[in-house]
């Protein structure tokens, strides 16, 4: 088996999340790696946030950091100079394990790669333990996400703080004071200040290629010709006449729902938040949740099937009775907002 790798040099941010949407949306034949740094800064929210509740977008745009929504959940991180970003893609069949797995266990499989690179690259304790970044030394130094889709492709997104960390600027975040005080994990680092270094992006993007190649590997093969590009859905949604429930404190954040409702019923829901799934789950519980009755057994239940369906997964959520709880507050907001119970 090979692995195709595409590095992506001074890379618009806006290019890295199409190409990232493109694979997603047209598939590849073969396993790939895509390697970017980036020749502007940008805002990247985590696929299913809410630019309301996140961003103070007229803020961000007074610092020209329109937000781009990017193809892993999580949070919203900052790129630019400084920073390199990677999406590892490949098609159902064609995993890069020693054994099948299920799509939840895709960071798990991969991000022994990327920590691989790290360690060679200064930092020598990176480790990953579950969550949503890689720390070394007890500090972020990496985010990382994964995706995964209904015909078995699995992908994982990693941002790797090269000479900057990827903490947005605290004045166009907004104040989110239900999220657990612990979901931003520890405080960042960059790879310069653990190496007393700032590798550069040829000598970053060897160590990455190695990290999943290696000497009992696949073989690396430089990718020819354009990649895939797609556009991701927009950072900020039209929310005319829906009712949001506010943020429900999950460990790596809040999720949070947004309906309207008609005789009673859900219309129109929104799943949104911090939380890690595959975007098609997301979009099939909205679905199975229109015309769902404000009953909690019966919104609860939609929910629990659909994160338990084939290949579905939700991380950051210890408890689907957060996504419940969203749900139906955001329904019975938008009931009393109607005068329908």
């Amino acid at each position: 088996m090979t692995l195709q790798v595409a590095l992506l040099v001074r890379c618009d941010p806006a290019r890295f999340v199409r190409v990232e949407a493109g694979l997603l949306a047209r598939g590849h034949p073969a396993p790939i790696l895509v390697i970017a740094d980036f020749a502007s800064p940008a805002l990247l929210l985590g696929r299913h946030q809410r630019a309301a509740s996140v961003v103070d977008l007229a803020a961000a745009r007074s610092l020209d950091l329109a937000p781009l929504r990017r193809a892993g959940g999580g949070r919203t991180l900052l790129v630019g100079d400084g920073a390199v970003g990677l999406f590892l893609y490949t098609p159902s069949g064609a995993a890069l394990a020693t054994a099948p797995f299920p799509p939840e266990r895709t960071t798990n499989r991969y991000v022994r790669g990327l920590l691989a690179a790290l360690r060679s690259l200064g930092a020598r304790q990176a480790a990953w333990f579950g969550r949503d970044f890689v720390s070394a030394g007890g500090q972020q130094v990496a985010a990382v996400s994964q995706e995964g889709q209904p015909d078995g492709a699995v992908a994982m997104e990693a941002f790797l703080s090269l000479s900057r960390t990827l903490e947005p600027p605290p004045a166009v975040l907004r104040a989110r004071s239900s999220a657990d005080p612990g979901a931003g994990g520890p405080a960042p680092i960059t790879v310069a200040e653990l190496a007393t270094r700032t590798p550069g992006f040829d000598e970053v993007a060897v160590a990455l290629m190695a990290g999943w190649t290696g000497p009992a590997g696949p073989e690396p093969d430089p990718v020819e010709g354009a990649l895939p590009e797609a556009e991701l859905p927009l950072a900020e949604e039209d929310e005319a006449g829906l009712s949001a429930s506010g943020p429900v404190a999950i460990p790596i954040g809040s999720v949070e729902a947004l309906t309207a409702v008609a005789a009673g019923r859900l219309v129109g829901t929104r799943l949104r938040g911090d939380f890690i799934a595959p975007a098609a789950t997301v979009v099939a519980l909205e679905a199975a949740l229109d015309g769902a009755p404000l009953d909690e057994a019966e919104v609860g239940r939609r929910i629990n099937e659909a994160f338990h369906g084939p290949g579905a997964f939700i991380q950051g959520v210890k408890d689907l009775g957060a996504v419940a709880q969203a749900v139906l507050a955001a329904g019975r907001l938008a009931a009393s907002s109607t005068g329908v119970a």
